[in-house]
């Protein structure tokens, strides 16, 4: 087992992290992109992680894991979130974020495919979990924190789901190899997988 601290931001410290994994396992099949942050006053800072940082991620792990340039393959899952499947009135770059990641994982998981490098990406879309994002939900809202309200009602209606229950379809994503480009969706005692309309009119599917 291996940590390693990095700024997903630092182009350098990103690189190095891949390659100590490198050094210490003999290569990388699998990653997960979970880096996130939660805090509608820092918008800005807010689309570094959540976005650019697993766009970032996923560019590097396709330099290791490229089947045409010596890779073995592999999966790439990202961690979006139910608010990047529908509106969420009390955080909307935040939401912009994780509408943005479900796009990029399914437009890149159709190339990668079509480009035959040998690598699935999959998103993952929970709904609120038991970590510090919400621990103190109010103040990470910024100038939407007068909507406070329904973000608690909506937390009521949905519940609350553990690390553990999110990592268990985490790896259902991982080991399922018919899975590429798909958007696994986790709610409290239950899951689906999102089906999206087809911008190919030659198709019978609506």
């Amino acid at each position: 087992m291996l940590f390693r601290e990095c700024n997903i931001k630092s182009d350098e410290e990103f690189k190095a992290a891949f390659q100590k994994a490198v050094e210490t396992f003999g290569g990388i099949d699998i990653l997960c992109n979970n880096a996130g942050m939660f805090d509608e006053s820092e918008w800005e800072n807010m689309v570094s992680t959540n976005l650019v940082g697993s766009i970032r991620g996923t560019y590097l792990a396709l330099e290791h894991m490229n089947k045409l340039k010596g890779g073995q393959g592999g999966v790439i899952i990202n961690v979006s979130s139910l608010a990047g499947l529908g509106p969420l009135l009390t955080a909307p770059v935040y939401s912009a974020t994780k509408h943005g990641l479900v796009g990029f994982t399914r437009s890149i998981a159709a190339a990668f495919a079509a480009s035959d490098y040998g690598i699935r990406v999959n998103a993952i879309c929970p709904g609120f979990v038991q970590t510090n994002l919400i621990s103190e939900i109010k103040s990470q809202m910024g100038q939407f924190a007068h909507l406070v309200d329904a973000r608690l009602q909506m937390r009521e209606k949905l519940g609350v789901l553990t690390a553990t229950e999110v990592a268990e379809c985490i790896l259902e994503l991982v080991t399922d190899e018919t899975k590429n480009g798909e958007a696994l969706v986790i709610i409290k005692d239950s899951k689906f997988y999102v089906t999206f309309p087809t911008l190919d009119k030659s198709s019978d599917k609506p």
